[in-house]
C-alpha cells in the first residue's frame, strides 16, 4: 500500500500550507497514519482527496462535497477457488459439478439474449391463430402487434380481428386472414 506524506499532498494539490491539507483531511473525515513524528495518508484517502479536488475545480465547496463510494463485489466462485486451493482431492469433474448450478442460469440468460428474432414471427403466430380458430385477448394481440385492437372489427396487416365477447376482464378477438 502506497503512503503519501503531507508534503506530497501539498504538492499534488498545489496548496500553500500544511494546514490546508489538514483542513481537507478533516472535511472528508480521514484518518491519518503516524510513523514516529511523520504523518502519512493512505491511497484510499488520496482517492477521496482527488474526488474533493475535482469537486472544488468544478466550482463546488468543501462543505458540499460527498465522496463517491466504491463497492466491491465478491464472486461466489471465490469460495469454490478457495476450496480447490486448500483441498487437493477435488478433481476437474468435482469443479464442474460445483460450477454447473452457478453457470446454467447464466448460460440460459445469454442464450435467450442471443436468440435471433424473426421479424415476421408475429404474423406467423397470427396465421396459426386464424387457422386453429383461436380466440385471443386484447392483451395477447397487444403483445404480438404492439397495439390493442379497437372497435368491433379491426384490421391489421392481412388479418381481421372481430370482437366476439369477453375473456375475463378483456375483449376476446377472433382472428381471420383476409383474402
Amino acid at each position: 500500500m502506497k503512503k503519501y506524506s503531507v508534503k506530497d499532498l501539498q504538492e499534488r494539490y498545489d496548496l500553500k500550507t500544511r494546514q490546508s491539507v489538514y483542513g481537507r483531511l478533516k472535511a472528508i473525515e480521514a484518518e491519518t497514519l503516524k510513523e514516529g513524528n511523520k504523518t502519512y495518508i493512505t491511497e484510499d484517502i488520496v482517492n477521496k482527496l482527488d474526488q474533493l479536488q475535482e469537486h472544488l475545480t468544478l466550482g463546488g465547496s468543501i462543505k458540499t462535497f460527498t465522496p463517491t463510494v466504491v463497492a466491491t463485489v465478491h464472486n461466489s466462485l471465490d469460495s469454490v477457488n478457495h476450496s480447490l486451493d486448500t483441498n487437493p482431492q477435488y478433481t476437474q469433474l468435482n469443479l464442474f459439478d460445483q460450477l454447473e448450478p452457478l453457470l446454467n442460469p447464466l448460460i440460459d440468460k445469454v442464450a435467450e439474449k442471443l436468440t435471433l428474432s424473426n421479424p415476421i414471427n408475429h404474423w406467423e403466430k397470427l396465421d396459426v391463430a386464424a387457422e386453429k380458430r383461436y380466440i385471443l385477448t386484447s392483451k395477447e394481440i397487444a403483445i404480438l402487434l404492439g397495439t390493442k385492437p379497437k372497435g368491433k372489427e379491426w384490421k391489421r396487416g392481412a388479418f381481421l380481428f372481430t370482437c366476439v365477447g369477453r375473456i375475463g376482464n378483456q375483449n376476446g378477438w377472433k382472428v381471420t386472414k383476409m383474402p
